[in-house]
C-alpha cells in the first residue's frame, strides 16, 4: 500500500451547505449540511420541519444526489493535465484539491 497526492474534489473537503427547495412554499429554502463521506441520505442533516420532527426529509436525498464526491484515485473518471493543472473536478466542474490517498499496488 502507497500514500499517493490524488486530486479530488472540494465537496470532499468536509461538511458544506447546500440549499433545497420547499415543495409546498416557493419562497422557502433550506439548507441541508451535507456529510461528504456519507454513503446513506439519511447521514445528512436538514434544517427543514419534516427532519426536525421524523429525523428525514426529501431534502437530504437531494442533497445526497447532487453531491460530488469524486477523486482521481477511484475515479472513474480520470483529471487531464489541463484538469489537473488548473484544479477542476472532471465530475461536476467545480474546483478541486490535492489530497493524500491511499492506494494498494495490485501485484
Amino acid at each position: 500500500m502507497n500514500i499517493i497526492p490524488t486530486l479530488q474534489c472540494r465537496s470532499l473537503d468536509g461538511w458544506y451547505p447546500h440549499e433545497a427547495q420547499s415543495a409546498s412554499d416557493e419562497d422557502t429554502r433550506y439548507v441541508v449540511h451535507v456529510n461528504p463521506w456519507a454513503n446513506r441520505s439519511e447521514q445528512h442533516v436538514c434544517e427543514c420541519r419534516s427532519y426536525h420532527y421524523r429525523g428525514r426529509c426529501r431534502h437530504q436525498g437531494e442533497a445526497h444526489a447532487a453531491h460530488c464526491g469524486w477523486n482521481d484515485a477511484e475515479g472513474p473518471e480520470h483529471a487531464t493535465d489541463e484538469q489537473k493543472r488548473d484544479r477542476k473536478c472532471p465530475r461536476c466542474g467545480e474546483d478541486a484539491m490535492w489530497s493524500m490517498w491511499e492506494h494498494n499496488d495490485a501485484a
